[in-house]
């Protein structure tokens, strides 16, 4: 399992390189415009000395042929697997920055070595150099063949600059033996480039590009048939559990559900909506919360989804039941909080870090747990990951901080009276006009689970006995959002013993470093706050009592798998080691070039 995480954080850090882009369309159709015209000015202006009619008349042309090339590079790109318009127009932005790049470099060495004449082989350069990068682009991210990129590579560049020069120019810098070189490197490089980046992943990935250009679609326009295809080819089937607390009375079910499976991996991929497939599943009356699990537990496609979603209903057994609980208990080790109850004789622990947050609980803390609530002669204790903060992969020293902790709170409920109690669960679709919420919260909103527990004393309605646990169906919480919410709670007389998120996946692949919004970065905390007092008021009006039981699923479903997250780790940094590789060489060709063609 060593290898399993790091693959998936280099993953996560490569996708950094997925936000080396333009926010919007706009943008880069500004940015394509205005670098166009600065290539027209530094041409015709700094290079050839044109007069003022000729400029207009070239800004003219040139402006007018670059609009209608976008839509022909449209067109002619027209059944590659990622062609929108959008993008075509962030590829012309960057191609016409390198393009003025290599022009203001040129003249500032014409300037350095002192020359009558600024020379005209840079214009040549420049376009070439812009020509390798369409090249390049139109392989590995639209997804064209070789000969389609290099035929529309050409066509933008070449046309462009026969607009924005007189004729008589043209003719000399195609004559220019050094120029022509040069650039032929300089498109050989983003060929070679092309060629060997796309089979860096080999064996395993036959296809860098193809895992590329599916990740694009589903990231960009929610088309996620190719990916799902991709990783379901490469999954493989396990036998998973899932763990459901079933509150029942005459007239109501409710649900605790744990279920050994991550959500993930991104968006609407697969299994990325899992909390709300289950909370959809057990009618809209259920709590998700998350296991000790990481992504190799992810399911891959939607079909898989459904097979596992069929199979909580067809697989049950019962494996507990009772009418009593304990009272739920808090402890501290370090900077390890666990909170427990107990249910007869099933134990409910939840793990925080909070405030200072965590990555996923390890798979072998559930299971050393598990090992020691059976030697205690408890049944399978509930694990429950609150992902509630922040922060980084867990250490060995907060693993021992959680472990001590959850021990001695298990030795604790072992000798805790158990009485009956009352439950009550609200949700957020309960509340009339309620706020719809950012693209922090997913669709199943948020959730109280509020525990009256009758200890047989004379005020029925004593606030010592009721206890609060918060849920929200999001991927993670801002660090200090849960104390913050606790703070404004007790301060009303109310004790919310823990907020764990779902970790849904479901709202992922925004152009932040996380690739996601954690709950409270964009809802503000006291509207969130707010928003939990009035869902508890809510479950104080839906106390009543229960009974229930503790069920076990067992589901054969197909997972990514941590091979697979290896696999596309080593793709990456292969494919990453060459690019950095063919850019050292590149960089040193046009050192060469502003050199030599001077």
């Amino acid at each position: 399992m060593e290898n399993g995480p790091d693959s998936i954080s280099n993953i996560h850090r490569r996708w950094a390189l997925t936000r080396i882009n333009f926010s919007s369309y706009k943008i880069s159709l500004v940015i394509s415009l205005i670098s166009s015209l600065a290539i027209i000015l530094v041409i015709d202006h700094f290079y050839l000395n044109l007069n003022l009619m000729q400029f207009i008349l070239f800004t003219i042309t040139g402006i007018s042929f670059l609009i209608f090339s976008y839509f022909l590079d449209l067109f002619l790109l027209r059944k590659t697997p990622v062609n929108k318009i959008s993008k075509i127009l962030h590829v012309s932005a960057f191609s016409n920055l390198l393009w003025l790049l290599i022009l203001i470099l040129g003249f500032f060495t014409f300037i350095i070595f002192q020359k009558d004449v600024p020379p005209n082989g840079y214009l040549l350069e420049g376009m070439m150099l812009a020509i390798g990068l369409r090249i390049g682009i139109f392989t590995s991210v639209f997804g064209a063949n070789l000969v389609k990129a290099i035929k529309t590579a050409v066509i933008q560049p070449i046309v462009f600059l026969l607009f924005i020069i007189p004729s008589y120019v043209f003719v000399e810098i195609f004559f220019n033996v050094v120029a022509i070189s040069f650039g032929l490197i300089l498109i050989g490089l983003g060929i070679g480039w092309t060629i060997l980046a796309d089979r860096a992943g080999r064996p395993n990935i036959q296809s860098t590009f193809t895992l590329l250009q599916a990740f694009l679609s589903a990231w960009t326009e929610n088309k996620v048939e190719n990916i799902e295809k991709i990783l379901l080819s490469k999954s493989r089937n396990k036998l998973v559990d899932t763990y459901i607390v079933k509150f029942t009375n005459t007239h109501d079910n409710l649900y605790l559900v744990l279920p050994n499976i991550h959500p993930g991996p991104f968006k609407e991929i697969g299994g990325s909506n899992l909390p709300y497939q289950i909370y959809n599943h057990f009618s809209q009356k259920a709590v998700v919360f998350h296991s000790a699990s990481d992504h190799s537990l992810n399911i891959p496609s939607k079909s898989e989804l459904r097979e596992y979603l069929n199979s909580l209903s067809d697989t049950q057994k019962t494996i507990g039941n009772g009418n009593t609980c304990s009272i739920p208990i808090q402890l501290k080790n370090n900077n390890a909080t666990v909170t427990g109850i107990i249910l007869n004789n099933t134990p409910i622990l939840i793990l925080s870090l909070a405030p200072y947050g965590m990555e996923d609980i390890p798979e072998e803390i559930s299971k050393e747990l598990e090992s020691y609530s059976k030697n205690e002669g408890f049944k399978r204790p509930f694990i429950i990951d609150s992902h509630n903060a922040m922060g980084k992969k867990i250490g060995k020293c907060e693993n021992e901080d959680f472990l001590v902790a959850a021990k001695t709170c298990l030795k604790t409920l072992k000798k805790s009276p158990q009485y009956n109690f009352k439950i009550g669960l609200s949700n957020t679709k309960d509340i009339e006009n309620h706020l719809v919420f950012g693209e922090d919260l997913g669709k199943s909103g948020l959730s109280i689970i509020l525990i009256d527990v009758n200890k047989g004393d004379n005020d029925n309605n004593n606030n010592n006995n009721r206890f609060v646990i918060g849920w929200a169906d999001s991927n993670n919480m801002k660090s200090g959002l849960r104390e913050y919410i606790i703070k404004y709670l007790q301060q009303k007389g109310i004790r919310m013993l823990e907020i764990c998120s779902s970790d849904t996946h479901e709202n992922s692949g925004f152009r932040t470093s996380e690739g996601y919004y954690p709950f409270g970065h964009i809802t503000k905390f006291e509207t969130i706050a707010d928003h939990y007092y009035k869902l508890i008021e809510l479950a104080y009006k839906k106390l009543e009592v229960y009974e229930y039981e503790v069920l076990h699923t067992e589901s054969t479903v197909k997972v990514m798998g941590m091979n697979q997250f290896m696999d596309y780790s080593n793709a990456l940094d292969k494919a990453m080691n060459l690019t950095k590789k063919c850019l050292m060489i590149t960089f040193g060709v046009i050192l060469v070039m502003l050199i030599a063609t001077n």
